[in-house]
């Protein structure tokens, strides 16, 4: 456990640059088997299409573990039926917990928009595959593998890449949840706790998760949701990028709402320039586009000012936020923050949970006065652990609500 959180701690502290050279392992958008088939429409959210072995590896290190892609159809942000990919990792050990073993959506932060920054790249291309936050992530996986739980990682954003778009992010966890304790060769058991779990991006897709389940997955009964530097506020974190050496993840992350919201035509609000720059980014993960236009503002882009503030983008991207979707978790939550977070700002974090709290949710809360955005993913690690661990041994949830600052 101890070699684990080193490799998480060395992932989270990485000096990021994209991959120089060509990957020998295909990408998902030319390998048949991330293509849906002719009848999506005929399969049920979260029904098994195919699947196919695979070995998986943390850092170049093969994980003692089964693999598999487990292709699944779901739904995305229009309410059109795609398909997209988990990929279920199932500890070669024998469970020794009490109860069944449990099963884990974990969200990596795939923060990209093109295949290669979803996790079932990252777990197959290793280091070839460069560095994404889904690869950064794979220490994590290892230690929660070690507990001896079964993974289902998927590539929430779906098979157009819909980065920070909400309802496909969502529907796409959930229903590889579905998907993972469908998969026969799993052997997971129908009474299995099921936690989520995300940090930064992947807090995104599994807070949002949890919010949609009541309504989109009412059958589907979670235990547990840990969070990690949640966003709270997509407009607050692209300010927060905005000017910053992450800047580049501005017209990256446009990519994702153009493919969503091509109704919208958003780059009417983007200066020709502006408009160069959402192409040139247009197959990049977020390391890539910041190393492309570091220190990059909105106002750079921007066709005229305060373009954020149009109501038609205002209204889209309050309704891909946390903060702002109706539903609230219907399971215990727990969140780790550091209070000098640089992408994920603590104020809207903060703002979510009070609502939470407020709706009558069980929130644990644990918020830092040191560290940043980067070394708080492994530095809250051992703290989710913690929480999933005493939620699956049905351990009554802690509550802190009342310390939530405003």
């Amino acid at each position: 456990m101890r070699l684990l959180t080193t490799l998480a701690v060395a992932a989270s502290l990485f000096v990021v640059l994209p991959a120089t050279a060509a990957p020998t392992m295909p990408v998902p958008e030319p390998d048949l088997f991330f293509r849906a088939p002719a009848d999506i429409a005929s399969y049920r959210p979260g029904q098994v299409i195919a699947s196919r072995p695979v070995d998986a590896a943390v850092f170049g290190l093969p994980l003692p573990v089964r693999a598999w892609q487990v292709k699944y159809r779901t739904t995305d942000s229009r309410l059109r039926p795609i398909a997209t990919v988990t990929t279920v990792l199932v500890p070669q050990a024998a469970w020794q917990g009490p109860g069944p073993r449990p099963l884990v959506s974990y969200q990596t932060a795939e923060d990209g928009v093109a295949g290669r920054c979803a996790p079932s790249y990252a777990l197959r291309a290793g280091f070839e595959g460069g560095f994404t936050g889904s690869f950064t992530e794979t220490p994590i996986m290892a230690a929660a593998l070690a507990k001896g739980w079964v993974l289902s990682v998927p590539d929430y954003e779906g098979p157009n890449s819909e980065f920070l778009v909400a309802g496909t992010q969502a529907r796409g966890v959930l229903d590889g949840i579905r998907a993972a304790r469908r998969f026969r060769p799993a052997g997971i058991s129908a009474k299995a706790p099921v936690g989520v779990w995300g940090y930064s991006g992947g807090s995104l897709a599994s807070v949002t998760a949890a919010q949609f389940q009541p309504t989109y997955a009412p059958r589907l009964k979670l235990t547990a949701l840990a969070l990690g530097g949640l966003l709270g506020d997509v407009r607050a974190t692209i300010d927060a990028f905005s000017g910053s050496i992450g800047g580049g993840a501005i017209p990256m992350g446009i990519n994702g709402f153009l493919r969503a919201y091509p109704r919208l035509r958003l780059m009417q609000y983007l200066s020709p320039s502006g408009q160069e720059r959402v192409r040139e980014t247009s197959r990049d993960c977020l390391f890539d586009a910041a190393a492309r236009y570091p220190f990059l503002r909105v106002a750079d882009i921007e066709a005229t000012p305060n373009a954020l503030d149009a109501p038609p983008v205002a209204r889209m991207l309050r309704q891909n936020s946390p903060l702002h979707i109706a539903g609230v978790p219907r399971v215990p939550v727990y969140e780790y923050h550091t209070v000098l977070d640089e992408f994920a700002p603590i104020g809207p974090a903060r703002a979510t949970l009070r609502k939470f709290c407020a709706q009558g949710v069980r929130v644990e809360y644990d918020e830092k006065l040191i560290g940043e955005h980067l070394t708080e993913i492994a530095l809250g690690m051992g703290g989710a652990l913690e929480f999933l661990t005493r939620r699956f041994a049905g351990q009554p949830a802690r509550v802190n609500c009342a310390r939530i600052p405003r």
